[in-house]
């Protein structure tokens, strides 16, 4: 090897040095700037792990501790339902963890009672349950086969049963069949003569003279009272009849006379009342 050759193997081989005490560099420069961004990774990771094994273990202690063990019902919006048939609906146990509770699961048995038209469970940490009903506001009676509650919105929601204590007029004129056949005219009806059940009931005086029965029928809708006598209301808004009805009735009670049938259905003339007195017993 001449002298040249010599020179430019050194030359080569110290160039190899460089290039690789440069990479050495450059490796370790790297690990000193991303190591700690690494570790902190490392770190989070770990510490998700610990918190999810830890979480788990805290909610498997919560869904069995004492501390959470029901102590205490409280129910409210009840009338015509019990805090007893409720609480039994709801599997409602005290003992029971609270947090384990399927509260969900408890209105959806809750509302099944006849009675209940909404129903709203609730914790309340660390040991008492809320259980807020809205029940059905019973109007009158309707005959559907069976004989059924209905409620302002014109809905039959409970059967009634022998033993029932039931005191509300019944509405008649109305089957299954007509429900089900022509049933937005027959629905439109109902709520006819419910509105008209509702706002006489509100009339000053009338306890005497509570409604027994509303007919619907083609013509309209005819209400028979507690004494017999017989209204009728025809066609359209009720309530301004309601009004001349209390007119016509305080007129009569200052003359000491007893109408049978009060008709408020002059369609030509609706601002007119015919009267037919009853007939006086000897």
């Amino acid at each position: 090897m001449n002298r040249d050759e010599a020179t430019l193997f050194r030359s080569k081989k110290n160039r190899r040095r460089v290039d690789l005490a440069k990479k050495t560099g450059e490796l370790k420069a790297a690990a000193q700037n991303h190591g700690p961004v690494a570790l902190k990774l490392c770190a989070l990771a770990l510490g998700f792990i610990f918190i999810a094994v830890g979480g788990n273990e805290a909610w498997k202690w919560a869904h069995t501790a004492r501390q959470f063990a029901l102590a205490d019902v409280r129910v409210s919006g009840q009338s015509e339902s019990t805090d007893v048939e409720l609480v039994r609906l709801g599997g409602v146990l005290l003992g029971q963890n609270l947090l384990a509770m399927d509260v969900r699961a408890m209105e959806r048995s809750i509302a099944t009672h006849p009675w209940v038209k909404s129903v709203s469970v609730t914790r309340r940490l660390p040991s008492h349950l809320t259980i807020e009903v809205v029940e059905h506001r019973a109007i009158a009676t309707l005959t559907l086969g069976d004989l059924y509650l209905v409620n302002e919105e014109a809905e039959p929601f409970k059967r009634i049963k022998p033993g029932d204590a039931v005191d509300l007029p019944l509405v008649t004129g109305l089957d299954r069949d007509a429900l089900t056949e022509r049933r937005e005219g027959a629905l439109a009806s109902l709520r006819e003569a419910l509105t008209l059940i509702d706002a006489y009931a509100a009339e000053p005086g009338v306890e005497s003279q509570p409604l027994s029965e509303v007919n619907i029928h083609p013509e309209g809708i005819t209400a028979v009272t507690a004494t017999g006598q017989e209204i009728e209301f025809g066609e359209g808004d009720v309530l301004p009849k309601l009004g001349r009805l209390a007119r016509v009735r305080k007129e009569l009670h200052a003359r000491s006379m007893v109408a049978e049938v009060i008709r408020l259905d002059n369609r030509t003339r609706p601002s007119w009342v015919a009267v037919q007195l009853a007939v006086k017993k000897p």
